[in-house]
């Protein structure tokens, strides 16, 4: 079973510290690891320095890894050609790990994926005619393409209405159970990860403050201390759900 852990893991741009001795306990495969905290915490920069993107210092460690590969990242801001059709840009990303021969089951495997993601009627369209929350899902289908060992989501929901957010969030939990995939997801719906996510790690300036079981990170004291708010969680027959009690104005 795959794993990814990290220690001392840092980063910088220029003279300003971004991250700084974050330790990442082993996070196994099978499981989907919320990563939550305010604006700027250095969350985008975690994701970036775990897939090798920059430089720092501290070490990322995988094992188990059945990949040449093991570490997929979807970022923020998706880009691509414009020029491409969607299931070109798919096409392409899945044989960025293989040869150019394409064979059946790959074909297959990208219209499985198609379907299960809800964009099979995009296939043919233009990247540049899509609108922000279908550019999001070809991404999202850019990066499980390529069935990674350990999956690295920054904000793959952002874009997309709040039917779109379940399904994909509901897809993600499902393959990391099926494939065994380690997931590291951005989120700002607290909600969103108490429903779909196993562990949380809490980023604020640039340093790890908590990780853990979901249920035991995402609690009114964390909610007043990161996110400066008053709220419940309260568990109902659908799970753990935050309930906004108060949120005063910032200084």
């Amino acid at each position: 079973m795959v794993s990814i852990a990290a220690r001392g893991l840092g980063a910088a741009y220029g003279r300003t510290t971004v991250l700084e001795g974050i330790d990442l306990p082993p996070l196994a495969g099978g499981t989907v690891t919320a990563v939550i905290g305010p604006n700027a915490a250095g969350k985008s920069t975690f994701f970036r320095r775990l897939a090798g993107l920059i430089a720092g210092p501290g070490t990322v460690v995988v094992d188990g890894a059945r990949a040449a590969r093991p570490i997929g990242y979807m970022p923020q801001d998706s880009g691509g050609n414009a020029a491409l059709t969607v299931y070109e840009s798919v096409l392409l990303a899945a044989k960025q790990e293989s040869g150019w021969r394409v064979a059946d089951a790959e074909l297959a495997r990208i219209d499985a994926l198609f379907g299960a993601l809800g964009i099979t009627d995009l296939g043919f369209r233009g990247l540049g005619e899509l609108s922000g929350g279908q550019r999001q899902l070809v991404s999202l289908a850019q990066a499980l393409v390529r069935e990674p060992d350990v999956l690295l989501m920054d904000e793959p929901t952002s874009a997309l209405d709040l039917y779109r957010q379940v399904e994909v969030l509901s897809h993600v939990r499902d393959l990391a159970r099926r494939r065994g995939t380690a997931i590291l997801i951005a989120l700002h719906d607290l909600n969103h990860a108490l429903q779909f996510c196993d562990r949380a790690l809490v980023i604020a300036g640039g340093r790890l403050m908590a990780q853990g079981p979901v249920a035991e990170v995402i609690t009114a004291t964390m909610l007043r201390d990161v996110w400066r708010v008053e709220a419940r969680v309260e568990t109902c027959s659908l799970g753990r759900s935050i309930v906004l009690v108060d949120c005063p104005a910032r200084d």
